[in-house]
C-alpha cells in the first residue's frame, strides 16, 4: 500500500475589505490625538463663558430643563424633544452618509445626503428655537412666510436631487414629505386647543421619523454598497458596482 500524499494546506484567504488596518495606540499617541476633542471642548466652553458674562438670561434657564423650571411633571414637552432627537439623528445620520460617498468617490449621493444634512440642521435649528412660530414674528418675520421659505427650500433640494433619490428609497421620504405637508395645512386649521395641538403635531412627528428613517437607511444602503461594491484594483479585485 502506499501512502496517502498529504493534502496541501494552504493560507487563509482574507475577503477584499475585511482587513482592519487599526492598530493598538499607546498612550502617548492618545495625547497627540486629542485635537478633535480640544476643539470643541474650546468652542463649547467659549458658549458656556459667553453665557456666564451676561446678566440679561439667569443661568438656570440656560441650563435647566423646562418641566423642571415651570414645575410641570416629567412628560411636559416629551414628543417634542422626540421630535429633535429624530431631526438631529437625521443630520448626523446624512452627514455620516455623505462622508462615506465622499470618501468612495461617490459625487451624486455626497451632494444629496450633504444638502439634506444641511437642510435637517435648518429644521433642526427651527423645531429647538421655534423661529417660525416666536422668534421670527418677533422681527418681522410673519409665520406663513417663514413656513413657505422652509417648504421652498425642501422643494428646491428635493427636485435638484431627484436624480439620486429616485436611486434610493424615495417612497419612504415622500410619505415623510407629505405628513410634513398635512401638518403645515392643519395647523390652519380652526379647532378646540386639544384637537389643534393633536392634528397638528401626530403628523409632524410622523413626517420627523420618517425623515430621519429616509436619511438612515439611505447611508446604510450607501455604506453597504460602497464596501461590497468597490472599484478593482491591486489590492481589491472585487467586483464593480451596478448603474
Amino acid at each position: 500500500m502506499h501512502a496517502a500524499a498529504p493534502t496541501p494546506t494552504h493560507p487563509p484567504v482574507t475577503p477584499p475589505g475585511t482587513h482592519d488596518r487599526r492598530r493598538d495606540r499607546t498612550l502617548r499617541s492618545q495625547f497627540l490625538l486629542l485635537g478633535p476633542l480640544l476643539f470643541v471642548w474650546f468652542a463649547t466652553a467659549s458658549l458656556l463663558w459667553t453665557f456666564a458674562v451676561q446678566d440679561e438670561v439667569p443661568t438656570d434657564r440656560l441650563f435647566l430643563d423646562p418641566a423642571t423650571l415651570s414645575g410641570q411633571p416629567w412628560y411636559t414637552g416629551l414628543l417634542h424633544e422626540i421630535g429633535i432627537l429624530a431631526w438631529a439623528g437625521a443630520a448626523v445620520a446624512a452627514a455620516g452618509g455623505a462622508w462615506v460617498s465622499a470618501q468612495t468617490h461617490r459625487r451624486g449621493p455626497a451632494k444629496l445626503l450633504a444638502s439634506g444634512a444641511a437642510l435637517t440642521l435648518v429644521l433642526l435649528t427651527d423645531e429647538i428655537t421655534g423661529f417660525h412660530a416666536d422668534l421670527g414674528p418677533r422681527i418681522g418675520l410673519p409665520k406663513l412666510v417663514v413656513v413657505g421659505a422652509i417648504a421652498v427650500a425642501a422643494a428646491v433640494w428635493f427636485v435638484v436631487n431627484w436624480r439620486e433619490i429616485r436611486r434610493t428609497r424615495w417612497l419612504i421620504l415622500v410619505s415623510s414629505l407629505a405628513a410634513l405637508a398635512a401638518s403645515i395645512a392643519l395647523d390652519y386649521e380652526r379647532r378646540s386647543v386639544d384637537l389643534h395641538v393633536f392634528f397638528e403635531d401626530a403628523p409632524k412627528l410622523l413626517g420627523i421619523v420618517g425623515w430621519a428613517t429616509y436619511f438612515a437607511i439611505t447611508t446604510i444602503d450607501i455604506t453597504r454598497s460602497a464596501v461590497m461594491f468597490r472599484p478593482p484594483g491591486p489590492a481589491n479585485p472585487g467586483p464593480v458596482e451596478p448603474v
